[in-house]
């Protein structure tokens, strides 16, 4: 059977002509922006159609002006502050923008001062006490280096009558017994005995008395702690006081060690000798004065002691070969 314009029977129809791909899935999305605009959230696709700015084409490109324009902006080379022009992310990466100091490189390593005054004593006229206290400074010094290389010298020190000798020897060997064989002890095991059942329930029983009484104790413990809530807080205070007297003191201890020469090599920070003139050494006036130390050994103590640089020890010269003499034969003929 045909249908058509002129027959009774109606035309097919095709069901999947008004269906659409994903209709579901799409009728969901469009639910789901609808809620959002509701609760007025803007999609992401429409906020990144928002932000992105219309290029305008219209804009000219900036025209170099010559040189011998008269009217055109100067630039000072002699200016310290650079002018930074253009987008930051791309001179940091390009390497044109100046790296950030670090704070910390700002600090001095020491803190004290790059020149010490000497002590009123070491004048070329000084006041008598002062002199003599200086004295006194350096004999301290001098005291204890010698107790350290008498410790030394006491440490490395043998007593001669223990030297080993061949009478010695022999009488040792005289005095140890010899072991003619290995005697082996055999020990008896012993057999633990297997407890009975009445045994164990004593020890279980015994086991949960204890628990008990600890769990009462404790109990007892927290009670009493009620009424002893004042004496509490007061030990509490005298915690704290104590923290804050040890805090005031590590504070001075921290500032006490940044005078102090820190441990920047392997080898330790070794002070200038004092450079002292006895009393009888005193010249009256500048003419007199005869000059002690040196200036350069001075600096570089100084660089060491405000941790500039670190303590060094001047560098041992071995010669690799040995040192050959040869009689050269304008030598020979002259002897």
């Amino acid at each position: 059977l045909a249908s058509g314009p002129g027959s009774s029977f109606p035309m097919k129809v095709n069901v999947l002509a008004h269906q659409k791909p994903n209709a579901k899935k799409l009728r969901r999305a469009a639910q789901r922006v609808e809620q959002l605009a509701a609760k007025g959230v803007v999609p992401r696709s429409q906020k990144r159609l928002l932000n992105s700015q219309p290029v305008d084409r219209k804009v000219k490109k900036a025209e170099t002006q010559a040189n011998n324009n008269p009217e055109r902006d100067f630039y000072d080379i002699w200016e310290q502050e650079t002018k930074e022009s253009g987008d930051p992310w791309y001179l940091q990466q390009t390497g044109k923008k100046l790296v950030k100091r670090p704070e910390k490189l700002n600090e001095k390593p020491s803190v004290l001062p790059a020149v010490e005054v000497i002590a009123a004593g070491g004048s070329y006229n000084p006041d008598f006490f002062s002199h003599q206290a200086l004295l006194q400074e350096a004999h301290e010094v001098e005291v204890k280096k010698k107790k350290e290389e008498d410790k030394i010298e006491k440490q490395l020190a043998y007593n001669k009558e223990d030297r080993a000798t061949e009478e010695s020897e022999e009488e040792e060997k005289e005095e140890t017994p010899k072991d003619d064989g290995e005697e082996v002890a055999a020990g008896a095991i012993a057999v633990a005995d297997k407890k009975t059942e009445r045994q164990r329930k004593k020890e279980k029983a015994e086991k949960m008395k204890e628990k008990q009484r600890l769990a009462e104790r404790r109990q007892t413990e927290q009670q009493q702690q009620l009424f002893q809530l004042r004496s509490i807080k007061t030990s509490i205070k005298q915690q704290e006081e104590k923290t804050k007297i040890r805090q005031k003191r590590r504070k001075a201890k921290e500032e006490a060690q940044k005078a102090q020469p820190r441990r920047l090599g392997k080898l330790k920070f070794q002070p200038q000798h004092m450079e002292v003139q006895l009393s009888d050494e005193l010249a009256g006036s500048l003419r007199q004065l005869k000059p002690e130390g040196s200036v350069l050994t001075d600096r570089f103590k100084s660089l060491q002691k405000r941790n500039l640089i670190e303590p060094r020890e001047r560098a041992k010269f071995k010669r690799r070969l040995k040192v050959k003499y040869v009689e050269k034969r304008a030598f020979r003929e002259i002897t």
